[in-house]
């Protein structure tokens, strides 16, 4: 799976709905910031984006989904150590994540606004890791399953619209083994800012 593919498939389903009362359907941006295993393929990603929709429920609770990706890449030169010795060299290292979750959300008020809340999603995550040395490419990519507990900002807008502000820690499964024999976790937080229609 590419990279074009995961912006199609957000971009597709981020497309914007007619007001539809107590569902929101909204696109954000979403930069992230590696935890453990994840800061070996950079500091950072500013490169990331989500579709997200939500069904309110009784006023002060919420239902919905998320599908995004955030990805984070690293260019090096000099020696790596690997368990089957060293490689000196130009190095490229990749990492895309797709998370798809079910989400839920509880709010701090039935008609504040901006709301306060707190929630989270669980649901599979595609992750994909490439290392690059020289001509030499590897890639494996693999399925796992992610819980992704979050806090933010609910608000509403203009003619309809609304907005999202996001901080979310995505806590994945263990990826396959690439590099090495060990199974590798890739968790990472991330900041996602979005509006679409309600």
């Amino acid at each position: 799976m590419s990279i074009r593919v995961a912006l199609l498939g957000v971009a597709v389903l981020g497309a914007p709905l007619r007001a539809q009362g107590n569902f929101l359907s909204a696109m954000e941006y979403s930069i992230a910031a590696p935890i453990g295993e994840s800061q070996h393929f950079g500091p950072g990603s500013w490169s990331g984006a989500n579709w997200e929709g939500r069904w309110m429920y009784r006023g002060r609770t919420s239902f919905g989904a998320l599908l995004g990706f955030n990805e984070f890449y690293r260019r090096d030169a000099g020696t790596t150590s690997f368990p089957a010795g060293a490689v000196t060299g130009d190095q490229y290292r990749h990492l895309l994540v797709i998370p798809m979750l079910a989400t839920a959300a509880w709010y701090t008020g039935k008609y504040d606004d901006p709301r306060w809340y707190v929630g989270g999603g669980i649901g599979p995550q595609y992750t994909e890791q490439i290392f690059q040395l020289g001509f030499d490419m590897r890639r494996k990519a693999s399925w796992g399953l992610a819980v992704v507990p979050e806090v933010g900002l609910a608000f509403q807008a203009w003619y309809g619209t609304g907005g999202i502000v996001a901080l979310r820690y995505h806590l994945p499964t263990q990826s396959s083994p690439f590099l090495g024999s060990t199974r590798r976790r890739f968790p990472y937080v991330s900041l996602s800012m979005g509006v679409g229609y309600r």
